[in-house]
């Protein structure tokens, strides 16, 4: 289903009574996928929540993919959708709707991490320790060496520089991954660092 499609008659204004006039004037404060979560959290409309799936599965699946694999962002990918149905009610007017989405992800996928004993998220070794398994060789393109470089940063490293691509804020980055501001500046800047050297290697 395209976007176009899925938002056909979404955003229908009713003035039939005072309580759909109060929802239109709250809702049209917010951005189209807030409007849409509102609208799939008070109405349960498949039509808004295929459209908030059209709009955020590629970011959200890419950014799991560069944390882990293709398998294990797959089915994270899923369940972050599921929760997303479960736990509509939760979602709040003034949330930003992207950033409600990765937090569900990132905690998806640290359980997931914690529950097949793959990494210590907690250690000290996921944000100092790049790692030597890239090859940025003559034959990829443009795109698969960025993601390549990506993937061969420190978990946390990676986690602070991938959300910072996806457009968040400083702020938002803090409140996804549950740390102060400052501590999000300095593993953008280790990302940087690391990436330089990276590139640097002979």
């Amino acid at each position: 289903m395209s976007i176009g499609a899925s938002l056909q008659g979404i955003f229908r204004r009713s003035a039939s009574t005072s309580d759909s006039t109060k929802h239109t004037a709250t809702t049209n404060s917010l951005g189209l996928s807030e409007r849409l979560m509102v609208q799939y959290r008070d109405t349960q409309s498949d039509q808004a929540l295929s459209s908030l799936f059209d709009l955020h599965s590629n970011k959200l699946y890419y950014f799991l993919l560069v944390m882990s694999d293709a398998a294990t962002a797959e089915d994270i990918a899923q369940k972050v959708w599921v929760t997303v149905i479960e736990k509509r009610h939760q979602f709040v007017n003034a949330d930003n709707f992207q950033a409600w989405l990765f937090t569900i992800a990132r905690r998806a996928l640290i359980d997931e991490f914690r529950r097949n004993a793959r990494i210590d998220y907690d250690s000290d070794a996921v944000s100092k320790a790049p790692s030597d398994n890239i090859d940025i060789g003559e034959t990829l393109t443009k795109s698969e060496a960025i993601h390549s470089l990506l993937c061969a940063l420190p978990l946390k490293q990676k986690e602070a520089l991938s959300l910072q691509l996806e457009g968040f804020s400083l702020e938002q980055i803090s409140a996804i991954c549950h740390v102060p501001r400052e501590t999000i500046k300095t593993r953008l800047r280790y990302a940087r660092e690391t990436l330089k050297k990276m590139t640097e290697r002979d």
